[in-house]
């Protein structure tokens, strides 16, 4: 472990509110809507600069990798304790499932009516009924065939994933809160060395070509980058860093290492095995980061993630992260699929894409995701019984 000062006290047992990881969720959104803009929809004639963007490509999967670690962390961070697995599944289902529908309309929308496939990189180019349905429903990353796990709405991938964690959460939390305060450092450890692990063995899953840029095969993709039970283990790893906070076991990292571990991964991703490019090389590093932003919010103390407008921009991250891609191919095929430009008009096309994503996700977030969020996540009250009349003894029911 890193040179660390004693660990912070145990924080109040209550759930409480921290802004910080939800500016931070804003900034994980932001890094993959930027790597799809400027990256995927291949904008750019400039080869060697759409080359250098590639570069995005690590950081958008660790950004996914941090975003099923931190949904671990606040899910387990809020949990009340008295709370049922029925009202827990009530809320996610509400929380994801309409702007999820709205974002696979959209893109469904716009793969039956274009008569030309687009240009972006890894995006369908149609949709069959098969893949489109198990899109809606969520369970596409359940087949090892990239029509499925690719569309129609290439993000809905990961929302796939956290469809199966939301599932398991109730049981997990049960299961992980059984574990004694100090053993929980083993677990931590245990889990964090198997995402690497993970990386390493999907090597041996053989498989047809997907892509001819891209190296490694369909199947060994999905295994490493899609299958739930995979990726469930950052999602564990999430839950363990909670408990570690707030049992008060946590090991405060200096500034440096936190920044170090993080660059130093992205270097080695060159030399690493490219399973590795999709989350492994980041994940564990990244990790380290959630609890040292959550304890600038436990602690009280200043953080640029917790101003008030990139707090609005965390509420509406999710929304922005299900919306994008229907945008950028919409916009992508209306630029020309066959045309590629300069680096000045690619740069404004990109800088367009990404202030309509903004635009479009706070509109979906405020007036699709809130009120339906209001409406229906919470069991409605019961109503009150009626006044008993003279002579009549009202019983309450069970």
């Amino acid at each position: 472990m890193p040179t660390a000062s004693p660990a912070p006290a145990a924080p109040d047992p209550r759930p409480m509110d921290l802004p910080t990881l939800t500016g931070y969720r804003f900034v994980l959104a932001f890094v993959v809507l930027f790597c799809h803009a400027a990256f995927i929809s291949s904008v750019f004639r400039d080869k060697a600069l759409h080359g250098l963007l590639g570069l995005t490509l690590p950081l958008a999967t660790g950004a996914v990798a941090s975003f099923f670690m931190l949904s671990g962390f606040i899910l387990t961070w809020s949990a009340p304790r008295n709370d049922t697995t029925r009202g827990f599944w009530r809320r996610r289902f509400w929380k994801i499932v309409p702007n999820h529908v709205v974002a696979w309309a959209a893109a469904v929308l716009f793969l039956l009516v274009t008569t030309t496939p687009s240009p972006m990189l890894s995006t369908p180019t149609d949709v069959p009924l098969g893949p489109a349905l198990a899109n809606l429903f969520l369970v596409q990353n359940w087949v090892p065939d990239a029509h499925y796990f690719v569309g129609p709405n290439v993000p809905a991938w990961s929302i796939s994933c956290e469809a199966f964690f939301y599932l398991l959460f109730p049981f997990l939390l049960r299961g992980l809160r059984r574990i004694a305060a100090g053993n929980l450092w083993r677990w931590w450890t245990a889990v964090a060395a198997a995402i690497p692990l993970m990386a390493l063995v999907s090597l041996l899953v053989d498989g047809p070509t997907l892509y001819d840029w891209l190296p490694l095969n369909g199947t060994r993709l999905w295994f490493i980058y899609a299958f739930p039970p995979v990726r469930l283990l950052e999602f564990t790893l999430g839950i363990l860093t909670a408990r570690l906070v707030q049992e008060g076991r946590w090991v405060r990292m200096r500034r440096p290492v936190l920044i170090g571990l993080p660059v130093a991964a992205f270097l080695l991703v060159p030399v690493l095995p490219p399973t590795f490019v999709f989350g492994a090389a980041l994940c564990v590093p990244l990790a380290l980061v959630i609890p040292a932003l959550a304890l600038k919010d436990i602690e009280r103390r200043g953080s640029a993630l917790r101003h008030r407008r990139v707090v609005a921009l965390g509420h509406s991250s999710y929304a922005l992260y299900i919306i994008h891609y229907p945008i950028i191919m919409t916009v992508r095929q209306v630029a020309g699929t066959g045309r590629k430009f300069g680096t000045g008009t690619a740069t404004l096309l990109v800088l367009g894409i990404m202030a309509a994503s903004l635009a479009v996700a706070h509109l979906l977030h405020r007036y699709c995701e809130v009120p339906l969020m209001r409406r229906y996540a919470r069991p409605r009250p019961a109503p009150l019984p009626a006044p008993a009349t003279a002579g009549e003894t009202h019983v309450p029911s069970h």
